[in-house]
């Protein structure tokens, strides 16, 4: 304690008698040490004085901007964006959130992966299409009306000509014919004109041309070409001759079965089980509307048209082959895709658009679910969104049979007792031109041709096939 008063005292002392020259006495110890706390405080305070001063920086992050030209390309993808109806928001060149589900929601419109970010081939496309309509004119304009879907349906339009399917050509329709107008009365010939001269008939102009087109569309037309195939229509007559028939047709050595009737009925069956299926997954999918999901699987369609077509040219393995490659290519996680494909399916069922349910089916068998391989046999044999080709159908039809025999899960899980059998014999039945007969043996192999005229009877005639099923 009392050092400390000393050393407050020489401190005080020094402060005042300040560099006062001087011999210090030897005992003044307080005065020596007030002189050296002086000079280390002295030299404290000249290093602080030197010492940077600390300067307290707020950081704000900007984000980069991105060069000009990128922005330039993104406000051309916003701008086409909003264009063909996804909602992209103000082109300002700044990929966003809206930007993004936008982008997303053309991709699924495109059936392509729905990233959010676009490859190279879809901006390009997206671009060269918003272009395209752009300068279009009435060309544009005569494109949305055949194709339907507003500016979406130039997307579908020039998404077909790229795969080489023919667009809709749209109806001509014929000038109205102007109603005749009153002739007003003859006014007295002025004089100096005989009579004769007033009421000579000036020479009629030629009469121009009538343009061919609206001279072929003023022809009567009350025939149409050939429609496609109804599958609705179908199955309502389907299940007419089954309740005439009592039942449908089963498995059962003795049994009588027409072949035709139970391919028809089998169709119906899991037909009714897909629309089930597939409305249950849309009404679980989360932001699309009943329309925008049948929009987007109309759209999807098309895709499919060269798998379609190798159908006709190739055996169940080749195309399943391609099939499961271009599943592979999609980068879509396999139940995520195996679910949209069942959603399409059932719309195709349910809206009768046999494009759209090949389209799905084919999807399914390339993602390895074999069983769908029995919608692919029925539509072969029918001609459902292809050409009929029996044949080929029942190679199909067989495919699934091996596939459900060894444990695939079958499309349809009611009465499944015999389906499996019913199926192999029917395609029996088919491959050896038969197409009513008496089921003998317990795999269908051999069969008693039945009475003919219970075929006629049971199998109305706008529904039969040819006996013999040839390609």
């Amino acid at each position: 304690m009392s050092y400390r008063i000393a050393l407050s005292g020489a401190l005080a002392a020094a402060l005042a008698l300040g560099s006062a020259p001087g011999p210090a006495a030897a005992g003044d110890a307080g005065a020596f040490i007030g002189g050296v706390a002086a000079g280390v405080l002295g030299t404290l305070a000249v290093q602080h004085a030197r010492q940077p001063q600390r300067v307290v920086v707020q950081k704000h992050y900007v984000a980069p901007r991105a060069p000009s030209y990128q922005r330039e390309a993104n406000r051309q993808v916003q701008t086409a964006l909003n264009y063909f109806g996804f909602p992209a928001g103000t082109p300002d060149g700044v990929m966003g959130a809206n930007s993004r589900a936008a982008v997303a929601q053309y991709q699924v419109f495109l059936a392509t992966p729905a990233t959010g970010v676009l490859t190279e081939y879809e901006r390009a496309f997206l671009t060269s299409s918003y272009d395209r309509a752009i300068s279009g004119g009435a060309v544009t304009a005569q494109t949305m009306a055949a194709q339907g879907q507003g500016t979406r349906g130039l997307l579908v339009a020039y998404r077909q000509e790229q795969l080489g399917i023919p667009a809709p050509v749209p109806q001509v329709v014929a000038p109205p014919v102007a109603a005749p107008q009153p002739v007003a009365p003859a006014a007295a010939p002025p004089a100096g004109v005989t009579e004769a001269s007033a009421t000579a008939p000036a020479p009629a102009p030629a009469p121009a041309p009538a343009p061919a087109a609206a001279a072929v569309a003023a022809l009567p037309s009350f025939i149409a070409g050939p429609a496609a195939p109804s599958m609705a229509g179908a199955c309502d007559r389907t299940a007419v001759v089954t309740s005439r028939n009592g039942g449908p047709q089963i498995y059962k050595v003795g049994a009588r079965l027409d072949a035709l009737q139970a391919i028809d009925e089998q169709f119906c069956l899991a037909r009714t089980y897909a629309i089930d299926d597939g409305e249950s997954l849309a009404a679980a999918a989360q932001g699309f509307t009943a329309a925008e999901i049948e929009t987007q699987c109309k759209a999807f369609a098309p895709s499919m048209a060269a798998y379609v077509g190798k159908l006709l040219t190739e055996t169940p393995e080749q195309a399943t082959d391609a099939l499961q490659a271009f599943a592979a290519s999609t980068g879509i996680p396999s139940a995520q895709l195996a679910a949209n494909a069942r959603i399409c399916l059932g719309v195709g069922y349910r809206t009768d658009d046999p494009d759209v349910a090949l389209a799905s089916a084919l999807v399914l068998v390339g993602l390895g679910e074999a069983a769908y391989d029995e919608l692919v046999a029925y539509h072969l044999v029918n001609g459902y969104g292809v050409a009929a080709r029996g044949s080929l159908g029942v190679e199909w039809l067989n495919a699934a049979a091996d596939a459900l025999a060894s444990g695939a899960t079958p499309l349809v899980t009611a009465d499944e007792a015999g389906r499996l059998e019913l199926m192999q014999t029917t395609g029996t039945l088919l491959l050896v031109g038969e197409t009513d007969a008496t089921i003998v043996d317990a795999k269908g192999g051999s069969a008693a041709p039945a009475d003919p005229a219970a075929t006629s009877a049971s199998t109305p005639a706008s529904m039969a096939l040819p006996k013999a099923v040839s390609n």
